[in-house]
């Protein structure tokens, strides 16, 4: 069986295509630049030149940012549920669109395959109420206003692939760092999250990229009132203009700043490093310990510099082990499409 596992960003869609039996097995994967129609139509040429028809394939999994409250393991998708997803498009309007216009444009392409939604929010699903909670008034938890945590693709792999790696059980308080442009912590206590830094939207936890993580909401309300800024600049400046960007002025490119002499690029450098450990202490509360830490993502997987810089401000504790795992969203998508469709 042919499996093709879709990405969508909001400048690239990323493809990857499983040959799939037991387990699937990588046949191969790309991306191609845009998003839409245009980027599906260049996914179905890379197809056609590896002899694969688009109408044959047993199945398409789909990324999906957000899965609300509603969806918290992968569904095959309908016209219903199509429409359900549609109606979360504002709880992630900066990364929700991308991934659901893919599956329609899919739907639409090869009508008789089916489609499997993954949600990056699933694996969050298990967190207490006592972490999902703000503490605002009770009517917005009943209306979605809540922490919902997001890269779950990526740390579920990380979950069925550390065991692998080491040829050991899962460790049962396991602290995960998903270190990218985009990043989060995740604490899993027996296989399952309890906390995650990232809430209601990806804006929260980590300085990241462009994003500022955590941030106390009196400043957004200052600035927009100082600045007199609209919803739409607000926004402009928390999700594009902020994190390892804002604070070095220079670039969000974090191999960039390592490489730079500047000192604003050590310093935005060293401000990722530290907040990463500071909240990971919090992440170390909320499970009770620690046995064993695991960095994935493209900065998690590949900064030494970061790596040992967070290790170092949780020198204090002893005894909890270091691993590196390559990401690998793609593989998760693919055997969750397999199983759903098998």
């Amino acid at each position: 069986m042919t499996i093709l596992v879709l990405n969508a960003g909001s400048s690239t869609l990323k493809f990857a295509v499983f040959e799939t039996r037991n387990d699937p097995v990588l046949r191969f994967k790309d991306q191609v630049a845009g998003a839409g129609a245009e980027a599906l139509n260049a996914v179905f040429a890379r197809l056609a030149r590896e002899n694969i028809a688009v109408a044959q394939l047993r199945g398409v999994g789909h990324r999906i940012v957000h899965g609300g409250t509603e969806f918290s393991r992968p569904v095959v998708v309908d016209d219903d549920i199509e429409a359900r997803l549609n109606a979360l498009r504002a709880l992630a309007p900066l990364h929700q669109p991308y991934g659901l216009d893919a599956l329609r444009a899919m739907r639409e392409a090869a009508p008789h395959v089916p489609q499997v939604a993954c949600f990056d929010t699933a694996f969050h699903a298990s967190q207490p109420e006592i972490a999902a909670r703000f503490a605002l008034p009770r009517a917005y938890f009943e209306r979605g206003y809540r922490r919902y945590g997001f890269h779950g693709l990526s740390y579920e792999h990380v979950v069925h692939a550390l065991p692998a790696a080491t040829g050991k059980p899962l460790p049962a308080r396991l602290l995960i760092a998903h270190l990218g442009n985009g990043a989060s912590l995740a604490a899993v206590r027996e296989g399952k999250c309890v906390a995650t830094t990232m809430g209601y939207s990806t804006l929260d936890g980590l300085v990241m990229g462009t994003r500022p993580g955590a941030i106390d909401p009196g400043v957004v309300l200052s600035i927009m009132k100082d600045d007199r800024l609209s919803l739409e600049q607000m926004e402009e400046i928390l999700y594009r203009k902020s994190g390892l960007l804002g604070l070095s002025g220079l670039t969000s490119d974090m191999r960039r700043l390592l490489e730079s002499p500047e000192r604003q690029a050590q310093d935005a450098v060293e401000a990722y490093c530290y907040w990463a450990a500071r909240q990971a202490a919090s992440l170390i509360a909320a499970m009770g310990g620690i046995d064993a830490m695991v960095f994935t993502g493209g900065i998690g997987e590949n900064a030494e510099f970061v790596r040992g810089r967070i290790i170092h401000h949780l020198a204090w504790i002893n005894g909890f082990s270091v691993h590196i795992v390559l990401a690998n969203e793609e593989l998760i998508i693919a055997r969750h499409t397999t199983g759903l469709l098998t």
